[in-house]
């Protein structure tokens, strides 16, 4: 599934993330940062496997691709980027963002994250390059008041957002619970754990 992306798009938005699953959280935030960095188009990219993570996605790559590419598909202004998950493993942010600037050498990426992977952000792979690439949209999660990371020539701005109180974790918790968090998740998403009989638990299979 490649973007829908050209020269008349000039402002780029890139979320990545495990979204396993994508939740309304990470809806509002996408909805967001659209409105207030006025975005053309915004990426929405499942990862494979997150570097900094070290537990096990819960859906398989394919479903959370499907899930994420649901969301996207009645919302214009969101598209999903396919590439970390074709690419089957481990892939870094800088590599996407390599591959995003080569296409569209001209359009300006701004690279939406939490401010809990932004006070982090001295840790990522080739972070100078990052920094030379994107303008960093910063969201808060559980303070107002995010570390800023100690990186030179780091081009940023903090979005005025609520305070997300929905959480992968939190919702992964009710799945093994065999409850199926509703209200808390995108009606396509919820649409796709029943369509393919993902829920409840012991339906999850790793294809």
């Amino acid at each position: 599934m490649s973007p829908v992306l050209n020269s008349l798009s000039p402002r780029i938005g890139f979320f990545g993330g495990t979204f396993d699953p994508p939740h309304n959280g990470h809806l509002q935030i996408a909805q967001a940062a659209i409105k207030q960095a006025s975005l053309d188009k915004l990426l929405l990219c499942p990862a494979h496997h997150a570097p900094l993570r070290t537990e096990q996605s819960l859906f398989s790559p394919k479903h959370r691709l499907e899930m994420v590419s649901s969301i996207c598909q009645n919302r214009p202004k969101m598209d999903v980027l396919d590439t970390e998950i074709e690419y089957g493993k481990r892939r870094y942010s800088f590599e996407t963002i390599q591959e995003i600037k080569s296409q569209f050498p001209d359009n300006k990426i701004f690279f939406i994250l939490g401010a809990d992977q932004f006070s982090r952000l001295s840790e990522w792979k080739n972070v100078d390059f990052l920094a030379q690439s994107v303008h960093f949209l910063v969201f808060a999660r559980h303070s107002k008041n995010p570390a800023i990371p100690s990186v030179e020539n780091i081009n940023f701005s903090f979005m005025d957002n609520d305070l997300i109180n929905i959480s992968s974790t939190d919702i992964r918790k009710h799945i093994h619970c065999q409850r199926l968090p509703v209200s808390l998740l995108p009606v396509e998403v919820s649409n796709y754990l029943s369509t393919q009989n993902l829920y409840p638990l012991e339906n999850i299979t790793t294809a």
